[in-house]
């Protein structure tokens, strides 16, 4: 087998587990030793046949993101730029994908999450730790506290 095949069957294989962005394809192919040349002869063949599309899966991860574990579209749009997703197609992909979820919605669908955890908390130590929960998720604090306020009541000096 020659080097091109193989770097074609371990495209391959990357993919059977997830799909991946070009640029991650890049790496993985150059950190194992791939000439540089190759590995865009690489990347080309599989964009021709279908098997890396960044916009596809920008779209994909975002949908996932969002769905499975809310967050806020910014914190989407940083995510796909890890992944080597051009900034402003992660950007745009994350503002576009799943329109009717506004921020608050997610907000309350990432608190809805969890809640049953909080439950049977004390009142101050539940609400401390939604509001904690919802500000590592990434939402703003006037945000997480809306939502937090909807669930267990008004804020109060007891709660900070």
């Amino acid at each position: 087998m020659n080097e091109e095949e193989r770097a074609w069957n371990y495209v391959l294989r990357l993919l059977s587990f997830r799909p991946r962005t070009r640029a991650e394809i890049r790496e993985r192919l150059l950190r194992r030793g791939f000439p540089a040349e190759l590995v865009e002869r690489i990347l080309a063949r599989a964009e021709e046949e279908g098997l890396v599309d960044d916009r596809a899966f920008a779209r994909l991860y975002a949908e996932d993101r969002l769905t499975s574990r809310p967050r806020p579209r910014r914190l989407v749009a940083a995510e796909l730029r890890a992944k080597g997703v051009e900034p402003r197609l992660a950007a745009e992909v994350s503002r576009s994908v799943l329109p009717e979820l506004s921020e608050e919605e997610l907000a309350r669908r990432a608190f809805l999450e969890k809640k049953r955890r909080w439950e049977a908390l004390p009142k101050p130590l539940a609400v401390r730790r939604a509001y904690a929960f919802l500000l590592r998720r990434g939402f703003s604090p006037e945000l997480s506290r809306k939502i937090v306020e909807e669930a267990f009541g008004p804020w109060t000096s007891e709660w900070e």
